[in-house]
């Protein structure tokens, strides 16, 4: 269970945002990187880079939370690399006052992974200026599921009966509890890659009508300003 203070986390939600009205919440899917296997090492660092320009313009641009999506095992081509990207995270990370918590089943990846990503999510755990989401081997209808598993087990130990059972409560038991619902989630293709399923019924999704590998900032740029001008 992730620790956050809610009350924090609602200065924050409610803190102003002068000059548009930019989500409070937005979801960025970052992958699967179709590329060949010679080239996907080269362009996955490019992507991390992508990753520093879009915490600087979550920064900028006064956005409470962001949530990356980091594909699966297969979508990284060195972990070493994400291993270092780990030192980059953190150093952001102080500077800004991010929080960043690690979703999925990242510590199922190699134990110096692990050990980085933990790291990462501990040594942030009490900055609260901005928050930031990475999903790492994470599946939405995993969540669904492993949040069910732990409301089945809460009904036997007669911690919860099974009668009380809502929205909310699956709510309560899901990776990203203590977040509000996003408001916008970018895509690269036409379709909906399923982050925080459970929350998004209600979130305007802007399609990039791209491969992945193609995303650049001015595209996180515009999806911001399409949001902003919604109705």
């Amino acid at each position: 269970m992730i620790l956050i203070d809610l009350k924090k986390l609602q200065q924050l939600l409610q803190r102003n945002q002068e000059e548009k009205d930019y989500p409070k919440h937005v979801i960025l899917n970052l992958f699967p990187l179709k590329v060949s296997v010679e080239k996907k090492a080269e362009e996955y660092k490019k992507h991390l880079d992508l990753v520093d320009e879009i915490i600087n313009l979550q920064v900028l641009q006064n956005i409470p939370i962001v949530t990356l999506s980091f594909g699966k095992p297969e979508d990284i081509p060195d972990q070493n690399m994400l291993v270092e990207y780990c030192q980059t995270l953190l150093e952001k990370a102080n500077e800004h006052k991010i929080n960043i918590t690690i979703f999925g089943r990242w510590y199922d990846l190699m134990g110096e992974l692990v050990e980085a990503l933990k790291k990462v999510n501990n040594e942030t755990n009490d900055f609260d200026h901005f928050f930031l989401n990475i999903c790492i081997n994470y599946d939405s209808k995993q969540e669904i599921a492993d949040a069910t598993r732990v409301i089945i087990r809460k009904i036997l130990l007669e911690k919860l009966d099974i009668d009380s059972i809502t929205p909310e409560i699956l709510k309560e038991n899901i990776y990203s509890s203590n977040f509000i619902p996003p408001d916008l989630i970018i895509e690269p293709s036409a379709k909906f890659s399923g982050t925080f399923l459970f929350d998004s019924p209600n979130a305007k999704i802007f399609f990039l009508q791209k491969e992945a590998i193609e995303i650049n900032k001015s595209d996180v740029e515009k999806a911001l300003e399409w949001y902003s001008k919604k109705d």
